[in-house]
């Protein structure tokens, strides 16, 4: 079974790359169409459902990014934990660390 390697440096870069992606989304603008009230409406409510859509989208491109983050954070605490556990057990049994 292969292994899964993964540099908590790229997470970070994919987590910010992530985010930019939602900072380049814009509202569309609303349109209006002299003389044509009911294609004016009917544009006024196309305009508003991509515009929810745009939103929605973005709370998802947020929470993608926040959870890459997180998982970065994860690693590096665990890859933390587990170099104070071996130094801990190196200093028990008399190893030393280089």
């Amino acid at each position: 079974m292969p292994l899964i390697s993964l540099s908590l440096d790229e997470v970070r870069r994919a987590a910010t790359k992530v985010k930019d992606v939602s900072a380049g989304l814009r509202p569309l603008p609303l349109l209006d169409v002299p003389g044509q009230s009911d294609l004016s409406l009917a544009i006024a409510e196309f305009v508003a459902c991509m515009n929810d859509c745009r939103s929605e989208r973005e709370s998802e491109i947020e929470a993608l990014s926040t959870g890459l983050s997180q998982v970065a954070d994860l690693f590096e605490r665990g890859e933390a934990d587990a170099v104070d556990e071996y130094r801990a057990l190196a200093a028990s049994v008399g190893w030393t660390l280089r």
